[in-house]
């Protein structure tokens, strides 16, 4: 079974990069004679289509974008705003949004319902709403696609897959697609109720065919924390490796509520101290106050540094840089005085009162990260991929201030406790789940806990093994790292592996601008889509 193109993982990278693909050809229509053209999506979790992990319907519930509305693409923020919209929002959140979207609707529904509120475009609003736009584009789509074969006899063949991609094989002009244990099913959709998963998959059938395409897109979304369980604690049901995939926040949730009906206190370590532990941090701590459970949490890491809140001050006057001046701009000639400004820039807001989150704000409204990198040489852009993105992105990491509010809350009761520690390993004993820690005096402690959640950091492209066999085989092929991530030209195709595409995190240069995770991603994918479609038709000019 041969595909011109497919998408491997059906989140925004892949079904945008689709999107995109149908769209250009459909433009081209008038222009040129054009051939039978095959595509698919494979997803290992159907039900992650079209928003992935970070944005499907099941495992982002809970889960808010990091950055007001006013920061999002603006399609979709125009899109959000219009009234069907906003139902649409206010109805999950009822239905769906647990405690949080309840005291969300009690605190911004006027803000929300308004058109002029000079608030409106600095809500922070649920990440589903993004699964929702997609949804509606890609619906929209496939639509086309049925009035294209309808005119142009069958012109595009769209198929969905299910299985889970393990490996590439090099076959002359194209590739073949390795199946863990050679498995995957054809599948076919229906769209549902607003009030369950909008999108769900039915009547699969066995393929029992090879698959090949010419053209693949990997989207594989954020990759999981290093796994530091013994073999046995892997297998322990309350040990929770990769907390995004499977479930965050709401599974938690229901491993917390059955426990608490058979033990009278509940012991949870979180192995980190960021993103992770702070997306859990609100419902959780409506869950435990509300049903008075006798919860004890303890997080950690090597150094507790935390995100900062992505919060503007209450000044009333526009914040204005000093050091980001547009007419001295010039002045910021290599990557490290691109972060000796910002750090600098930070500091200055802070001395007149300012939040830093003031002075990235401004940065980022006006794209002055871009207007500093574009004009740096070769070398200067190399110095900044490699070592300084990473820089600035560890002093430039905001998000949804009610993440920290909760945080904070559980530490002011108790419920919470910090710990400067690495946790060294997780081992099961007496079934009983152990985290064994060393701080920086070199002490080692245990820890009996009910659960143990991994939320310390997604591994790069460089130290991903066995977690993630795809990226594996990637690297066994040809594909080359640098600090940590793979290596690919301006169409984010990996260098030594001719039409295999990564426009997500995994890829060098992924997000230089420090945009929001989701405007790089779908800009990426078009990119990706740009090149695809060219090439296709380029083969009828």
């Amino acid at each position: 079974m041969y595909f011109f193109h497919i998408s491997i993982g059906g989140g925004i990278t892949g079904i945008e990069t689709v999107i995109s693909i149908i769209n250009r050809i459909k433009n081209n229509l008038k222009k040129k004679k054009l051939k039978k053209v095959t595509l698919a999506v494979i997803e290992k979790n159907p039900e992650n289509i079209p928003g992935g992990v970070a944005y499907g319907f099941k495992r982002s519930t809970f889960g808010y974008f990091n950055n007001p509305l006013r920061l999002s693409p603006k399609k979709f923020t125009d899109w959000v705003l219009k009234s069907k919209n906003k139902k649409k929002l206010i109805n999950y959140l009822e239905n769906h949004g647990g405690y949080t979207g309840k005291e969300w609707i009690k605190k911004n529904l006027k803000i929300f319902l308004s058109h002029k509120n000079k608030n409106l475009k600095e809500l922070y609003i649920p990440r589903i709403m993004m699964n929702f736009w997609m949804l509606e584009r890609f619906l929209l789509v496939l639509n086309t696609i049925k009035k294209i074969n309808k005119k142009y006899r069958n012109l595009i063949d769209i198929k969905f897959i299910k299985g889970e991609v393990i490996g590439l094989k090099k076959r002359k002009n194209y590739y073949q697609i390795k199946f863990k244990k050679n498995f995957c099913k054809e599948l076919k959709f229906k769209q549902n109720n607003i009030n369950s998963n909008p999108l769900s998959f039915h009547k699969d059938l066995l393929i029992n065919k090879k698959i090949t395409a010419k053209n693949i897109n990997i989207g594989l979304g954020l990759p999981p924390p290093a796994q530091i369980a013994s073999p046995e604690a892997r297998c322990n049901e309350n040990y929770i490796w990769d907390f995004y995939d499977e479930g965050s926040t709401s599974f938690l949730i229901k491993k917390i509520l059955y426990l608490s009906k058979l033990k009278k206190k509940i012991i949870i370590y979180f192995i980190g101290y960021k993103a992770g532990l702070l997306e859990a941090m609100p419902e959780l701590y409506k869950i435990i106050t509300t049903n008075k459970l006798n919860i004890k949490i303890i997080c950690s890491s090597s150094e507790l540094q935390s995100i900062q809140k992505a919060e503007l001050s209450l000044k009333k006057k526009i914040y204005k840089t000093k050091y980001f001046k547009k007419n001295i701009l010039f002045k910021i000639n290599t990557a490290e005085k691109l972060f000796i400004s910002i750090f600098k820039e930070f500091n200055f807001a802070q001395s007149k009162g300012y939040n830093r989150y003031d002075a990235w704000t401004y940065i980022l409204k006006n794209n002055l990260i871009y207007e500093v990198i574009k004009k740096f040489n070769i070398y200067q852009k190399k110095k900044y991929d490699d070592y300084f993105h990473n820089k600035i992105r560890a002093i430039t990491r905001f998000t949804y201030p009610e993440t920290i509010n909760s945080r904070e809350l559980m530490f002011k009761k108790k419920i919470l406790e910090a710990k400067k520690e690495k946790v060294k390993k997780v081992k099961i004993k007496n079934k009983k789940l152990i985290v064994v820690t060393k701080n920086k005096k070199n002490i080692t402690k245990k820890y009996n806990c009910d659960i143990v959640v991994n939320v310390s950091g997604p591994l790069n492209a460089e130290k991903i093994r066995e977690e993630i066999p795809l990226v594996n085989q990637l690297k066994i092929m040809g594909a080359k790292t640098i600090s940590g991530n793979f290596v690919v030209n301006h169409h984010f195709e990996i260098k030594g592996l001719k039409n295999i595409f990564i426009p997500g995190t995994l890829a060098r240069g992924f997000n230089p601008e420090r945009k929001t995770i989701i405007s790089a991603i779908l800009k990426n994918s078009n990119i990706v889509a740009n090149c695809i479609s060219k090439n296709y038709l380029k083969s009828f000019s």
